[in-house]
């Protein structure tokens, strides 16, 4: 019988509890995020709208969050996590406690893409 509580699978759900926090704020507070993305180089570089790109972070983010959990293509899930979470703290700022927040995300998921496969 396959062990459920590895420790691959408690990185990967934290990850993706961050990811899922994420999501659902994009949804059911969207505001939130369109203050963010608004005043940055984000929307001068994609021709989208604020509202469109905050729709496009709840589900990519929901989507990483069910494919942590399930543990399908993790290294490849967690790669494109580790891109995003960098330009999340692109986006936020560098030198800010946010930043400093996101950092620890960025640690797990490199780690899990860089040491889990698919289970």
């Amino acid at each position: 019988m396959k062990k459920l509580l590895t420790h691959s699978f408690l990185l990967r759900l934290g990850l993706a509890c961050a990811f899922l926090a994420n999501s659902l704020t994009a949804f059911l507070s969207p505001d939130d995020f369109k203050d963010a993305v608004s005043g940055s180089f984000v929307l001068k570089i994609i021709p989208v709208s604020a509202a469109a790109f905050v729709t496009f972070i709840g589900i990519s983010d929901g989507i990483v969050a069910i494919l942590l959990v399930l543990g399908k293509k993790v290294s490849w899930v967690a790669l494109y996590a580790s891109l995003w979470i960098v330009g999340v703290i692109l986006v936020t700022g560098v030198m800010t406690f946010d930043a400093l927040e996101h950092v620890a995300f960025l640690s797990l998921a490199v780690a899990i893409a860089m040491h889990l496969g698919d289970e």
